[in-house]
């Protein structure tokens, strides 16, 4: 039987990656140190094909471990989300930069196939984004370009580690959404649902003329489980997943939910920094529209339209607490996924 390793597998990405493999018969290996869980994770230690390691990358190998009989390693932790990141700063670029090596150098090792999770930040700017595009660093710099910086290093690497050996490709996700999604760390719909299931004003921060595409998790993690082997034996190493069709501006998103839900709630505009706080930056990425033609060639295209993300979230959050929102409220912190 396949084994797959899932780093960050308790984050709201890694645990719909993880979801995907258990669906198609893998056995699971999830390493997370809980910081940016999603989810408690209890459903998976109880399933007969997935293992839980509690542990950050760093302390799993510095104990012993080892990606020895895996046939595949998908590396999705990381600290992210707008607000979650701020916490990080001056430290996001070694911690993500570091797990990224003990990951690459056992992968190498061994010889397991890698995938490397990056992010649409990277680009530093707006537009349709393809992967062939140039990519920009703003010069002035706060956590967000610091994290941006850091994904486009591990990109780097990644890549770069080919010429020793490595089997790898690297996946730039754009604005993931769906079930478990937490609002804790910033993100957009599961903050708007959220507030319009309890009937509290919607916040669209600025103008809420920003533009966005959203995709579901669903489709990313198929990406995954259908396309990998191709993408590996193609000659494209970066792939951009999203829905351009998904595409919206945040004000027409809140007004967008609000509908769908029925919700009374008023939709108001605020600014991030009274949130947030005053380290809180919005996106360079004003437009943040996926080109994503790598994986179109593949065959794989998104089936999940904006409105049954928006449902579905909304299931989600009827018939569970957010549990990623509730530890932070505990602790007054904002954690990454």
């Amino acid at each position: 039987m396949a084994e797959v390793v899932v780093t960050g597998g308790l984050g709201f990405i890694g645990s719909h990656v993880v979801d995907a493999y258990l669906a198609a018969g893998y056995r699971v290996t999830i390493i997370d140190s809980g910081i940016s869980a999603a989810i408690e994770g209890n459903e998976y230690e109880s399933h007969s094909r997935c293992t839980v390691v509690r542990r950050s990358i760093e302390d799993y190998f510095a104990e012993g471990g080892d990606f020895e009989g895996a046939d595949r390693v998908v590396h999705a932790a990381a600290h992210v989300g707008p607000a979650g990141i701020l916490q990080y700063a001056g430290r996001l670029g070694s911690d993500m930069v570091r797990s990224t090596e003990y990951v690459i150098e056992e992968c190498l090792l061994r010889d397991v196939p890698l995938c490397v999770f990056s992010s649409a930040e990277v680009y530093g700017r707006s537009g349709l984004l393809g992967e062939k595009d140039d990519i920009r660093v703003p010069t002035q710099y706060n956590a967000r370009i610091e994290y941006a910086v850091a994904k486009t290093l591990t990109e780097a690497m990644t890549v770069n580690s080919i010429a020793r050996g490595l089997r790898a490709i690297v996946i730039r996700p754009f604005n993931v959404a769906g079930s478990r999604q937490s609002r804790a760390g910033g993100f957009v719909m599961p903050t708007f649902v959220q507030q319009a299931l309890s009937g509290q004003p919607i916040t669209v921060f600025e103008t809420g003329k920003q533009v966005r595409a959203f995709t579901s998790a669903s489709d990313l993690s198929r990406f995954l489980t259908d396309y990998w082997d191709a993408a590996l034996d193609g000659d494209g190493r970066i792939f951009n997943i999203g829905n351009p069709d998904n595409r919206t501006t945040v004000r027409a998103l809140a007004e967008r939910v609000k509908m769908l839900l029925g919700s009374p709630s008023e939709i108001v505009h605020t600014d991030g920094k009274k949130v947030y706080g005053p380290t809180y930056m919005e996106a360079e990425s004003f437009e943040k529209v996926p080109v994503p033609g790598a994986a179109f060639d593949l065959g794989w295209k998104p089936r999940i339209d904006l409105d049954e993300l928006v449902l579905e979230t909304a299931a989600y959050y009827r018939a569970s607490a957010d549990f990623r929102q509730a530890r932070e409220d505990r602790l007054g912190t904002y954690a990454s996924i």
